[in-house]
């Protein structure tokens, strides 16, 4: 999965964690690592709450007037990558597994940060 600039928030640590979540996708996603599928399916779910719950941190520090809707995509988005991951998991890699984690795992995380982490991102910088 390519990390473009259009990604960038701006904001080094979001985007430095950003980055580190497509990394683990592209491993997800290589054929020539299966063997890692689990351990990257474990390591994506730690890591999508350990960035979640950073990003909503700094949405309250900065006092965000959209942070609790962002949260409740956040919450969301969990609920569907358990469900992902053990679908995965059961099933292995396969065409359909493989398009799924195309559209709810890349597909949502670009849309998000494309809309409402820039949001914040914008939001953030303006702040003095």
């Amino acid at each position: 999965m390519l990390w473009t600039k259009s990604l960038e928030t701006g904001i080094e640590a979001i985007d430095n964690q950003h980055k580190e979540l497509f990394r683990q996708i592209d491993i997800l996603l290589d054929p020539g690592k299966a063997n890692r599928v689990r351990d990257t399916l474990d390591f994506l779910e730690k890591y999508i709450a350990k960035h979640f719950s950073d990003e909503q941190g700094m949405h309250i520090k900065a006092k965000y007037p959209k942070a609790a809707e962002h949260k409740s995509y956040h919450d969301s988005y969990i609920v569907v990558f358990r469900n992902l991951k053990g679908k995965y998991l059961k099933e292995g890699p396969s065409p359909a597994n493989n398009i799924a984690v195309n559209k709810n795992v890349i597909g949502w995380l670009k849309d998000h940060i494309l809309v409402h982490d820039k949001d914040f991102a914008e939001y953030f910088k303006s702040l003095p």
